[in-house]
């Protein structure tokens, strides 16, 4: 946080904004916190953001910013029904690898009572669903029934960020490694679940008569 001078003030702020916020929450982070471990005078942060939750909005734009742009791309490709749901979900978590701290603090920011953040939360969901439209209707659901996302889109995207939530105490309890190749499996099998369910999970992973399960997991 805020060690490298390189970064203009602005994106120093705004790094250690999101670090903060996503290891202390939003309310028990001050101005006078962030400007310290992003070594800025703290009359930069009124200066670019008017405040801290200025800097909250900015979170909150890069966040839909760049995750719509992951779902627009792979809905933009033609892709049969498997195919896009599998590269929407390996696109969100590789996302969310390499933007954690910027998703939890957004996701957290969702049930906050800040009037002065509600509009931009509300336009920016709203762009999501309309994003994901055409998708639903492949699927035969009727776009414009609120109920379906309502159900649907937080199971889903809920399934994933509990993962990346609860990563470290599933990293100290399973001791496992989240390399590269447990991210193939985690993604293949999020996919048959999403598609096929529980039942497609046991039928993929089933191991054959004398085969050790944990060989295909």
């Amino acid at each position: 946080m805020g060690d490298d001078k390189t970064k203009q003030p602005r994106r120093r702020i705004l790094e250690t904004a999101i670090t903060l916020f996503a290891q202390k929450g939003f309310d028990a982070v001050g101005v006078r916190e962030i400007a310290k471990h992003a070594e800025v005078n703290i009359s930069m942060i009124s200066y670019y953001f008017e405040g801290k939750i200025g800097i909250l909005k900015a979170i909150i734009e890069e966040f839909h910013n760049k995750y719509f742009e992951v779902i627009s791309q792979v809905l933009s490709r033609s892709l049969t029904q498997e195919q896009v749901v599998r590269q929407l979900v390996t696109q969100i978590v590789n996302f969310i690898r390499e933007n954690t701290n910027l998703t939890m603090v957004t996701i957290h920011s969702l049930p906050l009572d800040i009037p002065e953040i509600a509009a931009l939360k509300t336009d920016r969901v709203n762009k999501l669903i309309d994003g994901i439209g055409e998708l639903v209707r492949q699927y035969g659901l009727d776009p414009d029934n609120k109920g379906v996302f309502a159900i649907v889109g937080p199971a889903i995207i809920s399934s994933i960020l509990a993962h990346f939530r609860f990563k470290p105490v599933q990293k100290n309890i399973l001791q496992i490694e989240f390399d590269d190749a447990f991210y193939d499996r985690y993604i293949d099998t999020l996919t048959t679940f999403f598609l096929y369910g529980l039942k497609g999970i046991i039928e993929k992973y089933q191991p054959a008569k004398g085969d050790n399960f944990e060989n295909h997991c």
